[in-house]
């Protein structure tokens, strides 16, 4: 009884999901449809507004094309005047040009000369009046002639001399240009409209009566949001009123034409803007009625299959994701096969293509497992060789699955006991070849889910080839250029091009460590270069490996810098540690500053502060190492230590180059420690505080006009404020002698909740 009040249950429960589901689907057509009518009424003024503009331009192309016409035959009839003849010649070589179907011409006298002869028009026209309005054309008026038809009057001057002698007329007949353009708007199943602005007649009127007037319109009912004094007086929009002849909404957009005071305006019925919208909405509503319908039955094995479909679209995605950035980030190979290990649940997965590439990743726990050697030599060889059998055809992707069971015990013994002596019980793998017949292989070894990753491979297999061509043959220039030779760290050109993203970018905690190798020079000339270059190598590859992922350069000799994005700076000491303990293990020591930043904003500002705490650490070292004595160089204007030691030597004139003096220096004691100083500054250490003789730096060596500020930014309440803030307090100032100096302060590593311990830095500008 409980087992079948349960199942009720649960067959109540689908009953339910079927029907809220139903509802949700209904929801969402609505709103779709909905979506549907308001895109479509977007869509049909967006296109009103272009086809308005295209016939637009073409009216006024062909208004001046009609009016360059006219002037040319005025400039004729001048000539004709001048030379004392009439103006037969040029009626006679007339023929319709564009809209242009007649030509007259009025004389000063009122007569009004055709080819058919002379009419005076006096008391209907005035030459003065048509001489003051100048070139123009008219809207709808009546044939002075007599004629009762309308027509429209395109005027030009004919000047001699200066002096308008006639006015040649051009005349528009209606219905030539209505045929014209009752075509053209026929063609894009609109209405078309054109009046002149003066007196709202209509010019075009596509609605096959007599031509009307814009006023006729003024008594519609406007839909909300539109009105005829703006349809009437705008410039250029939209419009939507009620049609008397059919009831249905008029879509309307109006502009005006340049150079010539007509409106325009193009509409079109709402049957005409929403029967394609009707015809999806139907097929809509049909389609959502059979899914309906079928969700009952099916809505579990729907839900299902979505999810599965879902996830392994987001795996592919993620996949090729990483597959795109494979040229700036190396290790992405070894992470799309990281994924794809873990979608298949697999031992390992593998990439292998004609060319030697060869990449592979498996679950840590299982290394013992991994192919190496002759063993794998002879795994991929195996797959290649089935590869060949089944391939037929060029840029093709196949699928392919090895088991070994009895029909590959008696087909290939050989590759049958291989697999079992390596507990190989599955090789899934994906074929792409391309038309040069160049083969790839993307696979897992013992997936458990075979039919999800033969969708995944297959989806992925023709990405991960090209990734892999690419990297190969199309950045190998680059890496050529941004890779150091010797270490196969980044060089200084991959630095400086990296330094402008980071600053851009401004990554969270971002540590830049600068690291000097110590004593390489005594090991190059006690072991020779060849151990110099070893000991290089080690340094770099330990920095990869401790930095995974993270940006190693070599920035010359033996000075390596790491930039680390996204790492705690707790992270940063702890892998700093370990790279020192893995050089303690073969003997190698090297100098070591950081510096770091809860968000970079200035890449040369962290290296600068990191190279100063390095130099720190190196004169440390080598002051620990021997016995040191200290000299006054007076050339050189600088107190420096003398140790015999070329590596601290070359150090202090690599310092000397860049900066004034550096000091370490105790906010709370106001004692400093030398690094480098000059010797103008008369320092000893223990003897006097370190403000005191700034102050006194100040009175004697900074310019007159910069001694306040500077003395202002000594205040150390201010400065550690500044630093505990996460800032770098700096100034710029001059020296008498007219040198630049930046001075700068640093808090030191090491000093957790305050900032008692910095480093002031005179660096030259």
């Amino acid at each position: 009884m409980a087992i079948t009040y349960e199942r009720k249950r649960q067959r109540q429960n689908n009953v339910l999901y079927t029907v809220i589901t139903a509802i949700l689907i209904c929801a969402v057509f609505l709103a779709m449809v909905t979506s549907f009518y308001i895109k479509a009424e977007e869509d049909a003024y967006e296109m009103l507004h272009i086809q308005t503009r295209q016939i637009k331009d073409d009216l006024t192309l062909q208004l001046k094309s009609d009016r360059e016409n006219l002037v040319t035959m005025a400039n004729f009839a001048a000539k004709l005047y001048a030379d004392g003849e009439d103006y037969n010649l040029m009626f006679e070589s007339f023929k319709p040009i564009g809209l242009l179907s007649n030509i007259g011409i009025l004389n000063p006298d009122n007569t009004f000369v055709t080819k058919m002869g002379s009419i005076d028009l006096s008391g209907k026209i005035s030459f003065e009046d048509e001489v003051a309005r100048g070139e123009y054309v008219s809207g709808r008026i009546p044939d002075l002639t007599g004629d009762t038809k309308e027509l429209i009057r395109s005027a030009v001057h004919i000047k001699v001399n200066g002096e308008t002698v006639g006015i040649l007329y051009g005349v528009i007949p209606l219905d030539v240009i209505g045929e014209k353009y009752d075509n053209m708007a026929r063609e894009l199943d609109a209405q078309l409209f054109v009046y002149d602005k003066e007196t709202g007649k209509f010019v075009i009127d596509t609605l096959g009566r007599a031509p009307g007037q814009l006023s006729d319109f003024k008594d519609r009912e406007f839909n909300k949001g539109y009105s005829y004094e703006e349809l009437a007086n705008g410039e250029k929009g939209y419009s939507s009123f009620k049609s008397i002849l059919t009831g249905e909404d008029l879509y309307i957009h109006y502009s005006t034409l340049e150079d010539f005071d007509w409106g325009i305006m193009l509409a079109r019925y709402e049957n005409q803007v929403f029967a394609e919208t009707h015809k999806i909405s139907r097929n809509l509503l049909l389609f959502f009625g059979v899914m309906i319908l079928i969700i009952v039955a099916y809505l579990e094995l729907i839900l299902r299959t979505e999810k599965d479909r879902a996830k392994l679209s987001s795996e592919s995605s993620a996949i090729r994701h990483l597959l795109l950035e494979i040229n700036q980030q190396h290790e992405n190979i070894n992470s799309a096969l990281k994924r794809i290990k873990e979608f298949s649940s697999s031992r390992s997965a593998f990439f292998a293509d004609a060319d030697g590439e060869d990449y592979s990743y498996i679950k840590p726990s299982l290394k013992d497992k991994l192919l190496v050697g002759e063993d794998r030599k002879y795994f991929v060889g195996e797959l290649f060789r089935y590869a060949a059998n089944i391939h037929t055809s060029d840029s093709s992707t196949e699928f392919m699955q090895i088991v070994p069971n009895n029909h590959l015990l008696k087909t290939n013994p050989e590759l049958y006991h291989f697999s079992i002596n390596h507990g190989i019980k599955d090789v899934s793998f994906a074929i792409i070849s391309d038309k040069n017949n160049h083969v790839s292989i993307l696979g897992t070894i013992n997936p458990k889910k075979s039919s999800a990753v033969r969708k995944l491979l297959g989806d992925i297999v023709v990405c991960f080839s090209i990734a892999i061509y690419n990297k190969k043959h199309l950045n190998r220039t680059e890496l050529a250029a941004t890779t150091d030779s010797l270490t196969g760290a980044l060089n200084r050109v991959a630095y400086k091009k990296d330094i402008l993203v980071f600053d851009e970018e401004k990554p969270d905690d971002f540590s830049c460590i600068y690291i000097d190798v110590n004593e390489l020079h005594v090991r190059n000339n006690k072991y020779g270069h060849a151990a110099g270059d070893e000991m290089l190598i080690y340094i770099a590859n330990s920095l990869k490996e401790v930095f995974f992922g993270q940006y190693v350069y070599r920035m010359g000799g033996d000075e390596f810098l790491v930039f680390a994005k996204r790492l705690s700076q707790e992270s940063v000491k702890q892998n700093i540690e370990t790279f020192i303990e893995q050089l303690k293990q073969v003997g190698y020591n090297v100098a070591i500053g950081t510096s770091y930043r809860s968000r970079n904003t200035n890449c040369e500002e962290m290296v600068r502060e990191a190279e100063i705490r390095m130099y720190e650490a190196k004169a440390q070292y080598y002051q620990n190492k021997e016995q040191v004595s200290v000299a006054e160089n007076t050339d050189k204007d600088y107190s420096q230590i003398k140790t015999g030691i070329r590596e601290i030597d070359t150090m202090i004139s690599v310092l000397k180059e860049h900066y004034n003096g550096i000091y370490r220096v105790s906010l709370e004691t106001d004692n400093a420690h030398r690094i480098l100083m000059p010797s103008y500054l008369g320092y000893k250490e223990d003897e006097e505080s370190f403000s005191r003789l700034l102050k006194k730096y100040i009175t004697d060596i900074v310019h007159p006009d910069f001694q306040r500020a500077v003395m202002s930014f000594l205040n150390y309440d201010a400065i550690k404020r500044h630093l505990l803030e996460g800032k770098t307090p700096s100034i710029t100032y001059k020296k008498a002698n007219g040198e630049e100096v930046i001075l700068s302060v640093y808090r030191l590593e090491g000093a957790k909740d305050d900032a008692k311990e910095t480093l002031w830095v005179f660096a030259k500008e």
